[in-house]
């Protein structure tokens, strides 16, 4: 660890800290997660979870190295109080404060960053781990077009067949599955599927602006993600097309067997982007004139599509106190408003929801995830 020089705090957990570091040698940025395995201000058995569960983590990230939407590691140090865990730097925080700072993205910028999630989670459902964790919060953005996946605290390995039954997670983006373990004892458990299940969560959001299964009464929202009822037709899809709620629906399936996968999700035309190319004529003779003449209404045609682009539209006063998020481009104002003048106010721990931005009773806290969730 001589070899580090060890900088400010990226963040804190119960029992760890994140800071920047810079490797003396060679000037690069990292990030360190330092985690306390004394027994100074815990018991011995939490003492040795911690340290079990962070040599697992490294462990799984060992096996997903160098692929481009997996964060890798550099190094790990373990000490008799202390573990290192040395990891790829992300200088551009969370997608969830990308999010939060633009409400929603566009469809193609939401592709480009969902085809790294599903390539991502494929390359580790090849090698049947899964993370049980995905949301917006354990993304990191390297730069404007490069996320990747981080947090693994909660990942396992499967063996061939095995199945889980632990509520882990959080519950916007708990599959159905992992609730039905919780609630009757002759379930089959949970696999792979619920980390499918939680990316479609991450891209109703990016499209939406806000999660897919939230409810104040969280005995309404467990039962939402039960019977998969979400929406599709307000206001906020009016612009979204066809393709893309294609895909959400074939994710938001509760049967997992007819879910899509990552490999599958991959696939679907909204992300492949096929569109019918149309073959240009061949040209037999060149005729500059012609060419000419195309070129000036070529160029009349952008100059209009700037000017309709820049024109501003009137809008009908006794409409907008009626509608006033019917306008596209005022809803989206009002919004990203909102969520920079309150945004601190969301909580981004185990319960959280953009939506609780516009609840107006506090939620349950709990302090142990393993704990059962109970209606508020």
């Amino acid at each position: 660890m001589l070899s580090k020089l060890l900088r400010q705090i990226l963040g804190r957990g119960l029992a760890s800290t994140v800071r920047k570091c810079v490797e003396k040698g060679t000037g690069q940025v990292f990030a360190v997660k330092i985690v306390d395995v004394s027994t100074e201000r815990q018991s011995q058995n939490e003492a040795e979870r911690l340290l079990n569960e962070t040599i697992s983590e490294v462990n799984l990230l060992r096996q997903l190295a160098d692929h481009p939407s997996i964060i890798s590691i550099h190094d790990f140090y373990q000490a008799p109080t202390f573990l290192f865990a040395v990891f790829e730097m992300a200088p551009r925080g969370e997608l969830f404060e990308l999010l939060n700072k633009s409400v929603t993205v566009s469809e193609k910028k939401a592709r480009r960053l969902m085809r790294q999630l599903f390539d991502g989670v494929a390359f580790m459902h090849e090698k049947l781990i899964v993370h049980r964790d995905l949301k917006l919060e354990n993304i990191l953005c390297i730069d404007e077009e490069r996320i990747i996946i981080s947090d693994f605290g909660f990942a396992t390995q499967l063996k061939p067949g095995q199945r889980l039954t632990e509520l882990l997670g959080t519950p916007g983006y708990l599959a159905p599955e992992i609730l039905r373990c919780q609630m009757y004892e002759d379930t089959d458990g949970y696999g792979l599927e619920v980390d499918d299940w939680a990316l479609g969560v991450i891209l109703y959001t990016l499209l939406a602006g806000y999660a897919p299964f939230y409810n104040r009464r969280q005995l309404i929202m467990l039962r939402m993600i039960q019977e998969a009822k979400y929406d599709l037709h307000s206001e906020q899809w009016s612009h979204i097309t066809d393709e893309a709620k294609d895909l959400i629906k074939n994710i938001f399936v509760v049967d997992v067997s007819k879910r899509f996968n990552a490999l599958q999700c991959l696939q679907h035309p909204w992300m492949v982007g096929v569109s019918k190319e149309i073959a240009a004529e061949a040209v037999k003779k060149r005729d500059f004139r012609r060419i000419w003449r195309r070129s000036i209404h070529l160029a009349r045609f952008f100059i209009r599509l700037t000017n309709i682009k820049n024109l501003k539209v009137l809008v009908d006063r006794d409409l907008l106190k009626q509608r006033p998020f019917r306008d596209r481009e005022i809803r989206h104002l009002s919004e990203a408003a909102v969520f920079s003048v309150y945004g601190h106010w969301v909580n981004r721990g185990y319960y959280y929801s953009r939506d609780l931005l516009f609840a107006n009773r506090p939620r349950p806290r709990y302090q142990n995830p393993e704990v059962q969730m109970v209606a508020a």
